[in-house]
C-alpha cells in the first residue's frame, strides 16, 4: 500500500494512469477479492444510512452530510474504474488499425436493409 498525498492539492486532478497501472487496475477488477471489496464498501454505506437514521436530532444534518459524501466518493471511484476498464478494453481490442478497422455500432432500424424487414 502507498502512503496518501500530502494533501496539498486534492481539488485538481493530477493523477493519471500510465499503461502499467491501467493493465494492473482492469485485472484487478475482473478478479474475486474487488467483488468482495465491492461489496463490503456498498454495506458498509448501508450501515451509515442505518446509523443516520438512529441519529439523534442535533447530529442528523451532520450524518445525513457523511453518508452523502461517503457516496458520492464511492460512485465516483466506481465511475472512474467503469472509464478505465473500458478504455482498457477498447485500446486492447487493436480497432483503428489496418488489420482491424473499427466497426460502428448501429441501431437497429439503420442496420437493417429495408428488404430484410
Amino acid at each position: 500500500m502507498i502512503r496518501p498525498t500530502d494533501g496539498t492539492n486534492v481539488f485538481k486532478p493530477t493523477f493519471k494512469l500510465d499503461d502499467r497501472s491501467l493493465g494492473i487496475m482492469c485485472a484487478a477488477v475482473k478478479q474475486e477479492w474487488f467483488d468482495t471489496l465491492q461489496r463490503l464498501m456498498e454495506e458498509e454505506i448501508r450501515l451509515m444510512n442505518v446509523k443516520l437514521l438512529n441519529s439523534d436530532e442535533e447530529h442528523i444534518l451532520e450524518s445525513h452530510r457523511m453518508v452523502k459524501y461517503a457516496s458520492m466518493f464511492y460512485q465516483g471511484v466506481m465511475d472512474r474504474i467503469a472509464e478505465l476498464t473500458a478504455i482498457d478494453a477498447y485500446n486492447q481490442t487493436g480497432a483503428g488499425k489496418i488489420d482491424t478497422p473499427e466497426v460502428p455500432l448501429y441501431q437497429d432500424e439503420f442496420a437493417t436493409t429495408p428488404e430484410e424487414n
